[in-house]
């Protein structure tokens, strides 16, 4: 898989991961276009079986089915270090330490969300090295894996998002971590 290829899934994920509003509707056709240019079989499978899902849905549904799936569900939320510390103070230096490293690389996030929200977080790694994007998601693989899990067993129309997010990130060599 190019490089080109990589960047086009991890900003093809970080769009349909955010919130689907009336801008990411308008948009939805011409993500279904770059992502079917996509040489990844499997991947480009995952993304288009996600837009079909989300194509049945009315506008209305599908921005309630969103907010039940993320924004109500503590083991279902976007924001990946909420798994390891929830709201300590930790937390607090963890999102620190991402900020940093985003400005470390040049990317500038907005202030309108955490460092840890996972449309940013792939966001980043659509523009960044993919070491260091590597590195970011390797630290957070566990709590990815839980939040797949969490999304199979709930038979979300998100579900195959995080399947195809997990194998690019093991194209960039990220290993699958599962907590006991």
């Amino acid at each position: 898989m190019n490089g080109t290829d990589k960047q086009t899934v991890f900003a093809a994920l970080s769009h349909l991961l955010s919130y689907p509003d009336e801008e990411w509707r308008k948009e939805r056709s011409e993500w279904q276009q770059i992502i079917g240019e996509i040489e990844h079989e499997a991947l480009k499978g995952h993304l288009l079986a996600f837009l079909e899902s989300a194509a049945s849905y009315s506008s209305e549904e599908l921005i309630e089915t969103y907010v039940y799936t993320f924004d109500f569900g503590k083991k279902t939320n976007l924001y990946v270090t909420y798994f390891n510390s929830g709201e300590q103070r930790e937390r607090g230096i963890e999102l620190l330490q991402l900020k940093d490293l985003y400005q470390q690389s040049g990317f500038q996030p907005t202030d309108k969300e955490l460092p840890d929200y996972l449309p940013l977080m792939l966001e980043f790694a659509a523009v960044a090295d993919h070491e260091k994007a590597a590195a970011v998601f390797q630290k957070y693989a566990a709590n990815l894996e839980e939040l797949r899990l969490q999304l199979s067993e709930n038979e979300s129309i998100y579900t195959p998002l995080l399947d195809g997010l997990t194998m690019i990130l093991e194209e960039i060599g990220v290993e699958r971590n599962v907590q006991p």
